[in-house]
């Protein structure tokens, strides 16, 4: 049947598209000179390098084991299986491939959060400190995450030089800079919202309980 998202491999060509994405000065290196370009010639050289990370060969391997997801890379954006992948080929792919995961990230959440509302062991406030919680921990792994690619994008344009690629190149990291600015303020605004709700929610909580307290003693 239909694996759709389900499908592991997918999951793990995303993961590769990721980590080509983050190094790819270091791919299109890997094998002679910087020409915006990957082969399957850079990929086996990132296998072979001792000083490549087990990252970098992860994803490397997953290209050399999985020859159908090279060719959908390759063709992403150009349409021609050439052997050869541009950073265009990339953009389109990962366009393409990591909305459907991120919706599929959102149903664990969801998942999680149907599983505190039906837990008959917790009170009112415990399950809406815990959905919180949740919440909180998710914008904190999006904020690291953001912060990361961040750092990323800076190191890989300080690299770039002048040629016509690389111009191309930092247009596209300063429109994704841009971009991921704006993320990084909207996640602290949503961090900040986050916690004074539930300092706002403690201290509810408590009166409430002061309330029904009195409201026993005097009955």
């Amino acid at each position: 049947g239909g694996s759709g998202a389900a499908d592991p491999d997918l999951q793990e060509y995303a993961d590769a598209l990721q980590v080509l994405d983050e190094n790819w000065d270091t791919f299109d290196t890997a094998k002679g000179t910087k020409d915006g370009k990957v082969t399957m010639a850079d990929l086996e050289a990132v296998l072979d390098s001792p000083a490549a990370s087990s990252t970098l060969k992860r994803a490397a391997q997953f290209f050399t084991d999985h020859p159908e997801y090279w060719h959908r890379l390759e063709m992403a954006a150009s349409g021609g299986r050439d052997g050869v992948t541009s950073w265009q080929d990339l953009d389109s792919e990962l366009a393409s491939v990591t909305k459907p995961s991120s919706g599929g990230g959102r149903s664990t959440g969801g998942s999680r959060a149907r599983d505190i509302v039906d837990n008959p062991n917790m009170s009112i406030e415990q399950k809406v400190q815990a959905l919180l919680m949740g919440i909180t921990e998710d914008t904190d792994e999006e904020l690291l995450d953001v912060m990361n690619e961040m750092a990323s994008a800076r190191e890989e344009r300080a690299t770039l030089g002048t040629s016509d690629s690389d111009k191309a190149r930092g247009a596209k990291l300063d429109t994704s800079m841009k971009e991921l600015e704006l993320r990084l303020q909207t996640l602290m605004e949503k961090r900040k919202a986050m916690f004074d709700l539930m300092s706002n929610m403690s201290s509810k909580f408590n009166e409430m309980a002061k309330t029904a307290i009195s409201n026993l003693r005097s009955a």
